[in-house]
Protein backbone atom coordinates (compact mmCIF):
# COMPACT_ATOMS: atom_id res chain seq x y z
CA UNK A 1 0.00 0.00 0.00
CA UNK A 2 1.49 3.62 -1.19
CA UNK A 3 -0.29 6.59 1.52
CA UNK A 4 0.32 9.61 0.14
CA UNK A 5 -0.47 13.03 1.90
CA UNK A 6 -0.74 16.05 0.06
CA UNK A 7 -1.57 19.51 0.95
CA UNK A 8 -3.82 21.70 -1.63
CA UNK A 9 -5.57 24.67 -1.97
CA UNK A 10 -9.05 26.41 -2.86
CA UNK A 11 -7.45 27.45 -6.10
CA UNK A 12 -7.71 24.19 -7.69
CA UNK A 13 -11.24 23.10 -9.00
CA UNK A 14 -10.21 19.39 -8.28
CA UNK A 15 -8.54 19.62 -5.01
CA UNK A 16 -12.12 21.10 -3.80
CA UNK A 17 -14.06 18.36 -5.50
CA UNK A 18 -12.09 15.81 -3.55
CA UNK A 19 -12.89 17.29 -0.16
CA UNK A 20 -16.31 17.57 -1.04
CA UNK A 21 -16.12 13.54 -1.90
CA UNK A 22 -14.84 12.57 1.64
CA UNK A 23 -17.02 14.34 3.35
CA UNK A 24 -20.01 13.01 1.37
CA UNK A 25 -18.67 9.39 1.82
CA UNK A 26 -17.94 10.00 5.75
CA UNK A 27 -21.36 11.99 6.12
CA UNK A 28 -23.69 9.14 4.58
CA UNK A 29 -22.41 6.22 6.58
CA UNK A 30 -21.78 8.12 9.71
CA UNK A 31 -23.98 11.00 10.26
CA UNK A 32 -26.61 10.46 6.98
CA UNK A 33 -29.39 13.09 8.06
CA UNK A 34 -26.18 15.93 8.66
CA UNK A 35 -26.70 18.91 5.85
CA UNK A 36 -24.50 17.97 3.27
CA UNK A 37 -22.42 20.72 2.13
CA UNK A 38 -22.37 21.19 -2.06
CA UNK A 39 -19.13 21.59 -3.91
CA UNK A 40 -19.26 25.55 -3.88
CA UNK A 41 -19.93 25.64 0.15
CA UNK A 42 -16.74 23.75 0.81
CA UNK A 43 -14.91 25.72 -2.08
CA UNK A 44 -16.35 28.87 -0.20
CA UNK A 45 -15.31 27.73 3.34
CA UNK A 46 -11.81 26.88 2.09
CA UNK A 47 -11.65 30.71 0.44
CA UNK A 48 -12.97 32.47 3.13
CA UNK A 49 -11.24 31.51 6.24
CA UNK A 50 -12.65 32.51 9.70
CA UNK A 51 -12.24 35.40 11.47
CA UNK A 52 -9.10 35.23 14.08
CA UNK A 53 -8.33 31.59 11.96
CA UNK A 54 -5.84 30.05 9.56
CA UNK A 55 -6.51 26.88 7.98
CA UNK A 56 -4.37 24.38 6.25
CA UNK A 57 -6.19 21.14 4.08
CA UNK A 58 -4.53 17.85 3.28
CA UNK A 59 -5.90 14.91 1.01
CA UNK A 60 -4.88 11.35 1.16
CA UNK A 61 -4.35 9.03 -1.33
CA UNK A 62 -3.78 5.12 -1.30
CA UNK A 63 -2.35 3.89 -4.19
CA UNK A 64 -3.52 6.51 -6.06
CA UNK A 65 -7.34 6.55 -4.94
CA UNK A 66 -8.74 9.11 -2.88
CA UNK A 67 -8.99 7.88 0.91
CA UNK A 68 -9.55 10.83 3.91
CA UNK A 69 -8.89 14.58 4.15
CA UNK A 70 -7.43 16.66 6.74
CA UNK A 71 -8.41 20.61 8.28
CA UNK A 72 -6.48 21.84 10.86
CA UNK A 73 -7.00 25.09 12.29
CA UNK A 74 -4.75 27.73 13.94
CA UNK A 75 -5.93 30.61 15.71
CA UNK A 76 -4.25 33.52 15.45
CA UNK A 77 -6.13 36.07 17.64
CA UNK A 78 -6.67 33.99 21.01
CA UNK A 79 -5.78 30.94 22.26
CA UNK A 80 -2.85 30.87 20.41
CA UNK A 81 -0.99 27.28 21.74
CA UNK A 82 -4.59 25.47 20.23
CA UNK A 83 -4.73 23.76 17.07
CA UNK A 84 -8.09 22.38 15.52
CA UNK A 85 -8.45 19.03 13.84
CA UNK A 86 -10.89 17.59 11.31
CA UNK A 87 -9.93 14.43 10.01
CA UNK A 88 -12.32 11.87 7.67
CA UNK A 89 -11.28 8.87 6.53
CA UNK A 90 -13.32 7.16 3.66
CA UNK A 91 -15.58 4.23 5.31
CA UNK A 92 -14.02 1.47 2.68
CA UNK A 93 -10.36 2.57 3.48
CA UNK A 94 -10.31 2.45 7.53
CA UNK A 95 -8.89 0.56 9.53
CA UNK A 96 -5.46 0.49 7.30
CA UNK A 97 -3.78 3.37 8.95
CA UNK A 98 -4.95 5.78 7.13
CA UNK A 99 -6.38 7.72 10.17
CA UNK A 100 -2.76 7.29 11.97
CA UNK A 101 -1.10 8.86 9.13
CA UNK A 102 -3.50 12.17 9.13
CA UNK A 103 -3.14 12.44 12.95
CA UNK A 104 1.29 12.29 12.86
CA UNK A 105 0.32 15.02 9.89
CA UNK A 106 -1.65 16.69 12.16
CA UNK A 107 0.69 16.27 14.84
CA UNK A 108 4.08 18.03 12.75
CA UNK A 109 2.20 20.94 12.02
CA UNK A 110 0.79 21.36 15.12
CA UNK A 111 4.55 21.24 16.58
CA UNK A 112 5.70 23.29 13.26
CA UNK A 113 3.68 26.46 14.44
CA UNK A 114 4.17 26.28 17.76
CA UNK A 115 1.11 24.56 19.09
CA UNK A 116 1.16 22.13 22.29
CA UNK A 117 -2.82 20.89 21.88
CA UNK A 118 -4.76 19.72 19.44
CA UNK A 119 -8.70 19.51 19.57
CA UNK A 120 -11.22 17.60 17.47
CA UNK A 121 -14.51 15.83 18.02
CA UNK A 122 -16.06 12.64 17.11
CA UNK A 123 -19.59 10.70 16.87
CA UNK A 124 -20.39 9.85 20.82
CA UNK A 125 -23.37 7.32 22.22
CA UNK A 126 -25.62 9.02 24.72
CA UNK A 127 -28.85 7.76 26.15
CA UNK A 128 -31.33 6.61 22.92
CA UNK A 129 -28.95 8.76 20.67
CA UNK A 130 -26.30 5.71 19.30
CA UNK A 131 -23.22 6.97 17.20
CA UNK A 132 -23.87 5.12 13.94
CA UNK A 133 -19.93 4.13 13.55
CA UNK A 134 -20.12 1.77 16.44
CA UNK A 135 -17.40 3.97 18.85
CA UNK A 136 -14.81 3.87 16.04
CA UNK A 137 -14.63 7.68 16.37
CA UNK A 138 -13.85 7.61 20.22
CA UNK A 139 -11.41 4.87 20.12
CA UNK A 140 -9.68 6.11 17.50
CA UNK A 141 -9.14 9.12 19.46
CA UNK A 142 -8.03 7.05 22.78
CA UNK A 143 -5.72 5.05 20.61
CA UNK A 144 -4.12 8.28 19.32
CA UNK A 145 -3.69 9.82 22.80
CA UNK A 146 -6.72 12.44 22.91
CA UNK A 147 -8.72 12.72 26.44
CA UNK A 148 -12.35 13.62 26.44
CA UNK A 149 -13.28 17.44 27.10
CA UNK A 150 -16.57 15.74 28.91
CA UNK A 151 -18.17 18.09 26.77
CA UNK A 152 -20.62 15.78 24.73
CA UNK A 153 -22.93 17.82 22.04
CA UNK A 154 -26.63 17.08 21.24
CA UNK A 155 -27.39 18.33 17.73
CA UNK A 156 -31.53 18.70 17.64
CA UNK A 157 -33.57 19.29 14.43
CA UNK A 158 -36.91 21.08 13.90
CA UNK A 159 -39.05 19.43 11.70
CA UNK A 160 -41.09 23.01 10.54
CA UNK A 161 -43.98 20.40 9.08
CA UNK A 162 -44.67 20.16 12.77
CA UNK A 163 -44.09 23.26 14.15
CA UNK A 164 -47.04 24.65 16.50
CA UNK A 165 -48.28 28.25 16.05
CA UNK A 166 -49.66 27.52 19.51
CA UNK A 167 -47.05 26.37 21.31
CA UNK A 168 -44.98 29.51 19.77
CA UNK A 169 -47.62 31.78 21.06
CA UNK A 170 -47.53 30.47 24.80
CA UNK A 171 -43.66 30.53 24.92
CA UNK A 172 -43.45 33.77 23.57
CA UNK A 173 -46.45 35.31 25.69
CA UNK A 174 -45.03 33.92 29.03
CA UNK A 175 -42.03 35.29 28.43
CA UNK A 176 -43.17 38.65 27.76
CA UNK A 177 -44.62 38.86 30.62
CA UNK A 178 -41.31 38.88 32.51
CA UNK A 179 -39.96 41.37 30.15
CA UNK A 180 -41.12 44.37 30.63
CA UNK A 181 -38.60 46.82 29.80
CA UNK A 182 -37.18 45.37 27.39
CA UNK A 183 -37.73 45.81 23.31
CA UNK A 184 -37.44 43.78 20.38
CA UNK A 185 -35.19 44.34 17.20
CA UNK A 186 -34.21 42.75 14.30
CA UNK A 187 -31.90 43.01 11.68
CA UNK A 188 -30.51 40.60 8.63
CA UNK A 189 -26.70 40.02 8.36
CA UNK A 190 -25.61 43.45 9.53
CA UNK A 191 -26.01 44.67 13.19
CA UNK A 192 -27.15 48.28 13.73
CA UNK A 193 -24.25 50.27 14.30
CA UNK A 194 -25.96 51.80 17.72
CA UNK A 195 -25.76 48.22 18.96
CA UNK A 196 -22.21 46.42 17.61
CA UNK A 197 -20.49 47.55 20.29
CA UNK A 198 -22.89 45.09 22.27
CA UNK A 199 -22.81 42.09 19.98
CA UNK A 200 -19.36 42.11 20.26
CA UNK A 201 -19.60 42.41 24.07
CA UNK A 202 -22.37 39.43 24.24
CA UNK A 203 -20.18 37.03 21.30
CA UNK A 204 -16.98 37.42 23.70
CA UNK A 205 -18.87 36.23 26.70
CA UNK A 206 -19.46 32.69 24.34
CA UNK A 207 -16.49 30.81 26.03
CA UNK A 208 -17.67 32.26 29.50
CA UNK A 209 -20.68 32.02 29.65
CA UNK A 210 -21.31 28.49 27.77
CA UNK A 211 -20.98 25.06 29.30
CA UNK A 212 -17.05 24.32 28.08
CA UNK A 213 -15.95 20.88 30.28
CA UNK A 214 -12.36 20.41 30.66
CA UNK A 215 -11.72 22.21 27.04
CA UNK A 216 -8.52 24.08 27.13
CA UNK A 217 -10.03 27.24 25.22
CA UNK A 218 -9.58 31.15 26.64
CA UNK A 219 -12.31 33.72 25.96
CA UNK A 220 -12.14 35.98 22.96
CA UNK A 221 -11.32 39.36 22.95
CA UNK A 222 -13.90 40.19 20.52
CA UNK A 223 -14.42 44.24 19.63
CA UNK A 224 -16.79 45.72 16.64
CA UNK A 225 -14.34 45.30 14.16
CA UNK A 226 -13.56 41.87 14.48
CA UNK A 227 -17.80 41.31 14.68
CA UNK A 228 -17.99 43.58 11.68
CA UNK A 229 -15.91 41.29 9.95
CA UNK A 230 -17.37 38.02 10.96
CA UNK A 231 -20.64 39.52 9.42
CA UNK A 232 -18.49 40.41 6.02
CA UNK A 233 -17.34 36.65 6.03
CA UNK A 234 -20.70 35.02 6.75
CA UNK A 235 -22.19 36.94 3.92
CA UNK A 236 -18.81 36.17 1.47
CA UNK A 237 -19.48 32.51 2.62
CA UNK A 238 -22.44 32.70 1.11
CA UNK A 239 -24.62 33.03 4.35
CA UNK A 240 -28.10 35.12 5.45
CA UNK A 241 -28.37 35.41 8.92
CA UNK A 242 -31.12 36.47 10.63
CA UNK A 243 -31.23 37.79 13.99
CA UNK A 244 -33.40 39.22 17.03
CA UNK A 245 -32.05 41.06 20.22
CA UNK A 246 -33.74 42.86 23.15
CA UNK A 247 -32.79 46.15 24.24
CA UNK A 248 -32.61 47.16 27.59
CA UNK A 249 -34.89 50.02 27.63
CA UNK A 250 -33.56 52.27 30.65
CA UNK A 251 -29.95 52.15 29.41
CA UNK A 252 -30.97 51.35 25.72
CA UNK A 253 -27.98 48.23 25.32
CA UNK A 254 -28.53 45.19 23.66
CA UNK A 255 -28.92 42.70 25.99
CA UNK A 256 -30.22 39.46 24.26
CA UNK A 257 -29.35 38.20 20.99
CA UNK A 258 -29.96 35.25 18.97
CA UNK A 259 -29.40 34.08 15.05
CA UNK A 260 -30.74 31.87 12.43
CA UNK A 261 -28.92 31.59 9.36
CA UNK A 262 -29.09 29.68 5.92
CA UNK A 263 -26.56 28.82 3.35
CA UNK A 264 -27.28 29.64 -0.09
CA UNK A 265 -27.00 26.21 -1.06
CA UNK A 266 -29.16 24.72 0.84
CA UNK A 267 -32.47 26.44 0.93
CA UNK A 268 -34.51 23.47 3.15
CA UNK A 269 -32.13 23.95 5.92
CA UNK A 270 -31.36 26.73 8.56
CA UNK A 271 -29.17 26.86 11.83
CA UNK A 272 -29.91 27.81 14.91
CA UNK A 273 -26.68 29.13 16.10
CA UNK A 274 -25.93 32.00 19.09
CA UNK A 275 -28.56 32.92 21.66
CA UNK A 276 -27.09 34.63 24.42
CA UNK A 277 -28.15 36.83 27.51
CA UNK A 278 -26.00 39.10 29.42
CA UNK A 279 -26.35 37.70 32.48
CA UNK A 280 -27.03 40.73 34.60
CA UNK A 281 -30.35 40.38 32.59
CA UNK A 282 -31.17 36.61 33.10
CA UNK A 283 -34.36 35.70 34.61
CA UNK A 284 -36.56 37.54 32.72
CA UNK A 285 -37.45 34.45 29.92
CA UNK A 286 -35.19 36.62 27.48
CA UNK A 287 -34.05 34.20 25.69
CA UNK A 288 -37.03 32.12 25.19
CA UNK A 289 -38.26 35.79 23.71
CA UNK A 290 -35.86 36.31 21.07
CA UNK A 291 -35.81 32.88 20.12
CA UNK A 292 -39.55 33.07 19.12
CA UNK A 293 -39.19 36.28 17.87
CA UNK A 294 -36.64 35.34 15.45
CA UNK A 295 -37.95 32.19 14.30
CA UNK A 296 -41.34 34.18 13.36
CA UNK A 297 -39.09 36.61 11.77
CA UNK A 298 -36.67 34.13 9.49
CA UNK A 299 -39.58 32.49 8.18
CA UNK A 300 -41.64 35.41 6.97
CA UNK A 301 -38.48 35.36 4.74
CA UNK A 302 -37.31 32.56 4.35
CA UNK A 303 -40.22 29.84 3.64
CA UNK A 304 -38.46 26.81 1.97
CA UNK A 305 -36.44 26.15 4.86
CA UNK A 306 -37.68 22.60 6.41
CA UNK A 307 -35.83 22.37 9.06
CA UNK A 308 -33.81 23.95 11.63
CA UNK A 309 -31.06 22.45 13.33
CA UNK A 310 -28.74 23.17 16.47
CA UNK A 311 -26.15 22.13 18.95
CA UNK A 312 -26.22 22.03 22.84
CA UNK A 313 -23.94 21.16 25.27
CA UNK A 314 -25.82 18.10 26.61
CA UNK A 315 -25.94 19.96 30.26
CA UNK A 316 -27.06 22.84 28.64
CA UNK A 317 -30.77 22.51 30.39
CA UNK A 318 -31.84 25.59 30.76
CA UNK A 319 -31.31 26.28 26.16
CA UNK A 320 -32.39 22.45 26.04
CA UNK A 321 -35.91 23.07 27.60
CA UNK A 322 -36.59 26.45 25.17
CA UNK A 323 -35.42 24.36 22.28
CA UNK A 324 -37.54 21.07 23.24
CA UNK A 325 -40.67 22.98 23.88
CA UNK A 326 -40.06 24.89 20.83
CA UNK A 327 -40.32 21.41 18.79
CA UNK A 328 -36.65 20.47 18.96
CA UNK A 329 -36.08 16.67 18.97
CA UNK A 330 -32.61 15.33 19.42
CA UNK A 331 -30.91 13.46 16.14
CA UNK A 332 -27.16 12.84 16.87
CA UNK A 333 -24.24 13.24 19.74
CA UNK A 334 -20.71 14.47 19.67
CA UNK A 335 -17.96 14.24 21.90
CA UNK A 336 -14.77 16.92 22.26
CA UNK A 337 -11.09 15.65 22.64
CA UNK A 338 -7.85 17.15 23.34
CA UNK A 339 -4.32 16.31 24.12
CA UNK A 340 -0.62 17.49 23.99
CA UNK A 341 1.75 17.41 21.62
Amino acid sequence: MTLSIIQTSHTDPASVQAHWRVLEAVMDHDIPAFPKPTPRTVYLWQKHGWVGRRSEDYLAFVDGELAGRLEVTFPTLDNLGNMFMQLDVVPEFRRRGIGRALYEKAAERARANDRTTVMSHTAWTLPGLPARDGGAGPAFAEAMGFSSANLPEVMRRFDLSALDDGVLDAIFEKAKTRSEGYRLIRWIDDAPDEYIDDIAYLDSRMVEDAPMGDLAVEPENVDAARARDAEGLAKARGRTSYHTGAVHEESNRLVAWTTLARDAELDWHCWQQITIVEPRHRGHRLGALVKVANLRYYLEHEPTTKVIDTFNAAVNSYMISINEEMGFQPLYSFQNWQRDV
